[in-house]
């Protein structure tokens, strides 16, 4: 008797638990706000307020931006602006219509894409302009969620702000944030954006699943506070791209802070014909884990103190062809078919361990890929066989590191000629040289901050100055290369930087460890 009571208790419980799981379940579908886009847009089933105090209302609104195309100057937007904490399922198809969070500095936001496609001519797609933000890596109070199976597309737009109003907010972004943001779910995002693509202006991005597809005409993922920004990636698969119009240009992904990668996959592609990197910051990038790889024109240096080993190889030339990496058995631990011509190509896997590898250009491969990188390789027959070392492409071209090489001299003798050069233009007398020169005439033709890229700021100002200009910052902990003007007007203080040649013979292995993980000049064997 004893016994069936227990079992009827037990019984009793499992169903009230059930029951209790059941109510917040339906709680939470009631906490939700269904925002369905169409030609009329609806909340919760009915057609959306335009009173400014619902919490969901929509706004017409129109941009006149100096690049908001003639033909588009009286287009009105509609603007979905959300000015409460909860959580936002958007829904359906709208053109010229944006998503607008102005929610309070404690109101946490979660906007659920659940197949959204969301385009915006003449400014971002989805803007959010305030909401809560502890300003602390990894963590942020607006979510974009992707969910589970669905599929989302956003193409958008960039506003600027009007000439002397300083208060103004700017977007870059076809997805533009104020504040930290937050990606997650295990659905996909595609974005097309005619300036950058996701950008937070200020605070940190973090992305910790889905599936992306960023095409932009600049960058295509970016933080853009200047030293503070952190744009961590924990997992997902992102594949950023910057289109390769004439012209143009951008980094792969890009950081006015840090970029911590800790795993996922993760492609990221600068402009083909720009001088950019595949993975830039500022204050460094550090993979702990993850399949990552970035290809530009530039070199961007990846910490020493990543947790996962990586590699770096500087082409004498451009390429596009397939890159293949295999162990000293011809096994291929990475593989990547190049769209476009870079010279630096970085990348990491938790494959790579301490050893001798071959690089391999070319060749035959069998195998399931994904946006060129292959993931499973069932067979490969090698290409060109390639060696690294005896001096630096750019010491070969005669060029400085990361600027344009049309036309420099080339300088015989690998890395001694490159010492005899650097040697004779110490006895210059530039005194002397221009002293019948119209300097006025002869500075209008250059880039200044090129022109200063050997000098660092504590070699040019005073104390003074430097505290005026800089404030507290201690720029004698900083790397001379961080202390460079060079590049100043973009991305920081960082002027143009190289790698050491990675070896004085040349060498068709490739020895990597976690003191060196840059191989230079890489060529064709001999």
């Amino acid at each position: 008797m004893k016994g069936k009571v227990c079992k009827d208790m037990k019984k009793r419980l499992t169903l009230l638990l059930c029951a209790l799981m059941l109510l917040g379940s339906a709680c939470a579908q009631e906490n939700e706000t269904g925002i369905v886009l169409g030609k009329m847009i609806t909340v919760n089933g009915e057609a959306i307020s335009a009173d400014v105090a619902a919490p969901v209302h929509l706004e017409l609104i129109s941009e006149s931006h100096e690049d908001v195309p003639e033909n588009l100057r009286g287009l009105r937007n509609s603007v979905v602006v959300i000015t409460g904490e909860g959580s936002y399922r958007i829904s359906g198809k709208a053109e010229d219509t944006q998503i607008l969070v102005r929610a309070g500095k404690e109101d946490k936001v979660r906007l659920i894409l659940d197949g959204a496609d969301i385009s915006c001519r003449t400014a971002p797609a989805i803007a959010i302009e305030s909401a809560c933000d502890a300003r602390i890596a990894g963590q942020y109070g607006v979510t974009i969620e992707l969910a589970d199976g669905s599929e989302n597309t956003i193409t958008g737009s960039h506003t600027k702000a009007p000439d002397g109003d300083d208060d103004a907010l700017e977007y870059d972004g076809a997805i533009g944030s104020q504040v930290s943001l937050g990606f997650e779910g295990s659905g996909s995002l595609r974005v097309d954006a005619d300036n950058e693509g996701i950008e937070v202006a200020s605070g940190h991005m973090t992305i910790n699943g889905g599936t992306f597809r960023i095409s932009a005409c600049d960058d295509p993922l970016n933080v853009a506070e200047d030293g503070v920004g952190t744009l961590t990636v924990n997992g997902g698969y992102v594949y950023s791209s910057v289109k390769p119009l004439a012209g143009g240009e951008g980094d792969g992904i890009d950081s006015n802070g840090r970029i911590i990668f800790n795993g996922g996959t993760v492609i990221n592609l600068a402009h083909p014909a720009s001088q950019d990197s595949g993975i830039d910051s500022d204050l460094g990038s550090t993979i702990n884990g993850g399949l990552i790889v970035g290809a530009g024109n530039m070199y961007d240096p990846i910490e020493e103190a990543s947790g996962q080993l990586f590699m770096m190889l500087e082409f004498a030339e451009e390429t596009d062809q397939l890159v293949v990496v295999t162990d000293e058995n011809d096994k291929p631990v990475f593989a990547y078919d190049f769209p476009y011509d870079y010279m630096y190509i970085a990348f990491s896997t938790p494959e790579l361990t301490e050893g001798t590898y071959r690089v391999y250009l070319g060749g035959e491969i069998e195998g399931e890929q994904t946006d060129g990188l292959y993931t499973q390789i069932t067979a490969y027959k090698p290409g060109v066989r390639m060696q690294h070392g005896e001096g630096t492409a750019q010491m070969r071209r005669g060029g400085m590191p990361g600027m344009p090489q049309d036309g420099a001299p080339q300088i015989p003798g690998g890395t001694a000629g490159m010492a005899a050069y650097q040697q004779a233009l110490q006895h210059i007398d530039l005194n002397e040289l221009l002293k019948d020169a119209d300097l006025n005439e002869l500075l209008r033709t250059l880039d200044l901050n090129r022109l200063l890229d050997a000098y660092s700021v504590t070699d040019l100002l005073t104390q003074e100055q430097i505290q005026q200009y800089f404030g507290e910052i201690d720029l004698s902990a900083m790397s001379a290369p961080d202390r460079g003007f060079g590049g100043m007007g973009r991305g920081g203080m960082g002027g143009p930087r190289s790698l050491n040649s990675s070896a004085d013979v040349a060498t068709a292995d490739f020895a990597l460890s976690k003191s060196s993980t840059g191989f230079t000049n890489v060529q064709a064997a001999d």
